[in-house]
């Protein structure tokens, strides 16, 4: 099921100033963090121009954000590389509080989205 409207909005205004807070706009030509709506979730996207191909551009998912419509709380979530599953959960519990999930993907301690 999508994400309600305002809870579009609002993770679009959220997560969308912590995009452009993390690239200085001299770097936007070689680098953007995009976000991808998915039913419940939001994706955060890093894109770079492809090495195989002038003009197109390469995506990778850098972090999703799983809305809990009946909790009303929001999970962080790490990409998957074992191939089993595309997302495995990174927060440690659910937040209502969507900038304390921000923060914990900005701090990024164990190295896991930045590194």
């Amino acid at each position: 099921m999508p994400l309600p409207i305002l809870i579009q909005h609002l993770a679009r205004n959220r997560l969308g100033a912590y995009c452009e807070r993390r690239v200085p706009p001299e770097r936007q030509a070689e680098l953007r963090l995009e976000l991808r709506f998915e039913d419940d979730a939001v994706v955060l996207v890093e894109s770079r121009p492809s090495p195989r191909r002038v003009g197109d551009w390469a995506h990778l998912d850098i972090a999703r954000f799983r809305y809990n419509k009946g909790s009303g709380s929001w999970m962080l979530d790490a990409p998957s590389f074992t191939g089993q599953l595309a997302w495995r959960p990174y927060s440690p519990k659910p937040q209502r509080e969507l900038e304390r999930l921000i923060a914990l993907l900005d701090e990024d301690a164990n190295g896991t989205f930045w590194s």
